[in-house]
């Protein structure tokens, strides 16, 4: 990956390092990808879309940026970034493209340090619930569900200025919890997932 050092655009980081492109030279669809810092707090940051992940090298390029915030023991934040809603998009679509899903996934499932995801009014789709499976911590700009807010991992400020504040206390929180319960977690929430989601089609009509 190659390096450039910028000012990131919009709080709540106060300085960023972009990190970008694939080994075949791809910077995908990612609107950032690289360090990023809150005050002292240093972060890996990848913001996306539902239009990220499309392609096999953007999750590579997750993969690796994952497996950089395990070798230099950072927090991870996934913002505006739906992994789980574009991988069940996606899985099927080309044995390559399966194959570096599941790598990340799997990286995501053991990293021994925090996962945040943020939505902030620039998300353009539902929340969808099961992207806490990956979260040790969840960030809903102004979202109306009452039932969420009661979840300890989920914080929903009112407004874009309180986002520092709510991701430095979802990584305290998370940073407090051991490696192997971070891990157990995440692992329980799949297990539900999965679950829920056989539920799910074993109810619809069959054709």
């Amino acid at each position: 990956m190659s390096a450039n050092t910028s000012k990131y655009p919009q709080p709540p980081f106060t300085q960023a390092i972009a990190l970008s492109g694939d080994r075949a030279g791809s910077k995908g669809m990612f609107q950032f990808t690289g360090f990023a810092w809150i005050y002292d707090a240093k972060v890996v940051l990848v913001q996306g879309d539902v239009q990220s992940l499309k392609a096999t090298p953007e999750w590579r390029q997750l993969l690796r940026l994952i497996n950089l915030a395990r070798r230099l023991r950072k927090p991870i934040i996934l913002w505006n970034l739906p992994v789980v809603h574009i991988a069940t998009e996606q899985r099927k679509t080309s044995l390559a493209n399966t194959q570096a899903i599941q790598n990340t996934e799997l990286a995501l499932l053991k990293l021994p340090y925090p996962v945040i995801s943020v939505f902030d009014e620039n998300y353009d789709g539902t929340y969808p619930s099961p992207e806490r499976i990956w979260s040790d911590g969840v960030v809903l700009l102004g979202s109306s569900d009452t039932q969420l807010s009661e979840s300890e991992k989920v914080k929903i400020p009112r407004q874009s200025t309180e986002i520092s504040s709510v991701i430095l206390d979802l990584l305290a929180q998370a940073e407090a919890i051991p490696t192997s319960e971070l891990i157990a977690n995440r692992s329980a929430s799949l297990q539900m997932f999965a679950k829920t989601k056989a539920e799910f089609s074993s109810k619809l009509p069959s054709r």
